[in-house]
């Protein structure tokens, strides 16, 4: 039996539709193990069609996994977030401590966490140019100037 989709390409009826068993063991191990483990969770599960179906738009253990990919970028987020607030702390306890090496450190990772990271080494790039010039050729001296009267 073939599947039904909607108007957004959503799977409504058939094959498709709902979440296998094996499906939903695997989205329930990935939230707890975070997607970086899809690969493992789906040989563990002995899973083969996993690629496959995740790949399959619209169905629903495509939106699941969808899903379950999405709150895991906000808990990374929220980790970030989190993690930027603990070294801020500890900056400013090591200004408070004069432990100006900690600042520095934690100054660093800080700014590499927001994107201002400095390039590490600036090397000089040198450019060799090779070109000939014919020197045998005859001179135009019409093409080297141009003549501009000043009523042009």
């Amino acid at each position: 039996m073939g599947s039904i989709r909607n108007r957004e390409g959503e799977v409504v009826i058939g094959r498709g539709a709902e979440l296998t068993p094996l499906q939903d063991k695997f989205l329930e191990r990935v939230r707890e193990e975070g997607i970086t483990n899809q690969g493992k969770i789906a040989k563990e599960l002995n899973y083969t069609s996993y690629y496959r179906d995740k790949n399959n738009q619209g169905t629903a253990f495509y939106l699941a996994l969808r899903d379950a990919v999405r709150l895991s970028e906000e808990r990374i987020e929220v980790a970030k977030g989190s993690n930027l607030d603990i070294l801020v702390k500890m900056r400013d306890e090591a200004f408070i401590n004069g432990d100006t090496k900690v600042a520095l450190e934690t100054i660093k990772i800080i700014n590499d966490m927001q994107g201002y990271k400095a390039p590490v080494k600036v090397q000089q790039t040198k450019i060799d140019v090779k070109a000939t010039i014919d020197l045998t050729k005859p001179i135009d001296e019409d093409a080297m100037y141009l003549d501009v009267d000043y009523e042009d």
